[in-house]
């Protein structure tokens, strides 16, 4: 195995090898030592504002969840947004006017340490 292996289980699991000198007697062997940490996904528990109407000026949108890191970019179909990390339970995001073009529900997720998160649907309003 080698020392960059990733692999992912329902959560990123990082395995990082070590080697370690044990005695034995007169003899000594090295085994590796394995290291494992899991990194849960982002969840997007809820968007706010949830919808506006089609046509709307430039808006800031509030996403609150869970395991957002500092890395963390949030998707509105699949184009990334301007996001701000405020904490690993909030992110704010630009949403242009431009996003706000055309009607219907729009799939926002967020992408978090190399995992996307559920997604929940802004609904974009018929005037």
């Amino acid at each position: 195995m080698s020392t960059n292996n990733l692999t992912r289980l329902g959560a990123l699991i990082v395995l990082l090898m070590a080697s370690a000198t044990i005695g034995c007697g007169n003899g000594t062997g090295q085994f590796p030592l394995v290291s494992a940490s899991v990194i849960n996904p982002p969840t997007i528990n809820e968007l706010s504002p949830t919808s506006a109407p089609v046509g709307s000026p430039s808006f800031t949108m509030e996403v609150i969840g869970s395991n957002f890191t500092t890395d963390a970019v949030v998707f509105w179909k699949e184009t990334p947004l301007h996001t701000a990390f405020i904490n690993s339970k909030e992110l704010l995001v630009q949403v242009t006017d431009t996003d706000m073009q055309m009607a219907g529900p729009i799939a926002v997720f967020v992408r978090a340490s190399a995992q996307n998160s559920n997604s929940v649907n802004f609904n974009v309003l018929i005037q």
